[in-house]
C-alpha cells in the first residue's frame, strides 16, 4: 500500500465556523479536496447551503449546521452534533469573525466591543473546550485560528477589532502551550487584506496600496496555509502565528 500524499487529510474530519462564504468557503473546498470530511457551520443558512452543495459537487463530504457560537450551550451542542455526524473531530478551524467598531477610544461602543469579544474570543474558547475530548482521541488534533495582521500591530482607531484579535492570539498561544504534550497543534493564520466583502469598494485602492506586492490576497491563498497546518505537514508547528499579508508587515503596517 502506498503512503498517503503529503498534505492528505483522508480519514480526518474538520469543523469550520463561518463557512458560508469568503475564506470559510475556500477553507472548506481546500480541506475537502485533500480528503477531509467536513462539518460546516454558519448563521447564513442560504449561503451555507451553497457552500455545502459546492463541496458535495466536487466529491467531498459536508454536513451543515446553523448555530450561534457566542452562546456557550449552543457552541457545545454544535461540537457534539458535528462529532456525532462525522464520527469524531480532528481539526477545528475558528474562521467565524466580526470586523467593525473602527472608532477611537471615546467613540467605542460598549455593546459593539462586547459583541466582537464574544465572536472573536469567547466562541473559540467555548468550541475548543468542547472539542477537546475529540481532539485528544484523534492523535492528530489541530486547532487553527483565522486571525488578522491587525491582531499583531495596531492601525488607526479600531479598538474593538484589534483588541479582540490580539486577545485571540493570546488564547491561541495559551492553548498551544497547555496541549503541546498531548500532540494537539494550535496555531493561527494572520491574513492581511483579503479580496472578500470585508474590504469595501470605497477602501479597496487604499488597501491595495498598503501591500508591497500590489494586490490583495485571494481567499484560497489563505486556505492553502490552513490546509498545510491541518495535515501532517503541520505536525511540528504549534503556538505560531503565520502571516499571509503580501509583505505588509515588512514595511511596518
Amino acid at each position: 500500500m502506498s503512503a498517503p500524499a503529503a498534505g492528505s487529510l483522508a480519514g480526518r474530519s474538520a469543523l469550520i465556523t463561518g463557512a458560508a462564504r469568503g475564506m470559510g468557503r475556500t477553507h472548506a473546498l481546500a480541506l475537502a479536496a485533500r480528503g477531509a470530511a467536513l462539518a460546516l457551520a454558519d448563521l447564513d443558512a442560504d449561503a451555507l447551503d451553497r457552500t455545502v452543495a459546492e463541496v458535495r459537487a466536487a466529491g467531498g463530504r459536508a454536513e451543515r449546521f446553523t448555530a450561534d457560537i457566542t452562546a456557550r450551550d449552543r457552541a457545545e451542542d454544535l461540537v457534539s452534533r458535528a462529532a456525532e455526524a462525522l464520527g469524531g473531530l480532528d481539526v477545528l478551524v475558528h474562521n467565524a469573525g466580526l470586523m467593525f467598531s473602527m472608532t477611537g477610544l471615546a467613540e467605542t461602543d460598549d455593546a459593539d466591543f462586547e459583541r466582537l469579544l464574544a465572536v472573536n474570543v469567547r466562541a473559540p474558547l467555548y468550541l475548543t473546550r468542547a472539542a477537546l475530548p475529540h481532539l485528544r482521541a484523534s492523535g492528530a488534533g489541530r486547532v487553527i485560528f483565522i486571525s488578522s495582521q491587525w491582531g499583531q500591530v495596531p492601525e488607526g482607531h479600531s479598538y474593538g477589532y484589534m483588541v479582540s484579535k490580539a486577545a485571540q492570539l493570546g488564547l491561541m498561544k495559551t492553548l498551544a502551550q497547555e496541549f503541546a504534550s498531548e500532540r494537539i497543534m494550535v496555531n493561527a493564520v494572520a491574513p492581511g487584506a483579503v479580496a472578500t466583502r470585508m474590504v469595501p469598494d470605497s477602501n479597496y485602492e487604499a488597501e491595495v496600496a498598503a501591500v508591497p506586492i500590489g494586490r490583495l490576497a485571494e481567499p484560497s491563498e489563505i486556505s492553502e496555509v490552513v490546509a498545510f497546518l491541518a495535515a501532517d505537514t503541520g505536525s511540528f508547528i504549534t503556538g505560531q502565528t503565520i502571516p499571509v499579508n503580501g509583505g505588509a508587515l515588512v514595511v511596518g503596517i
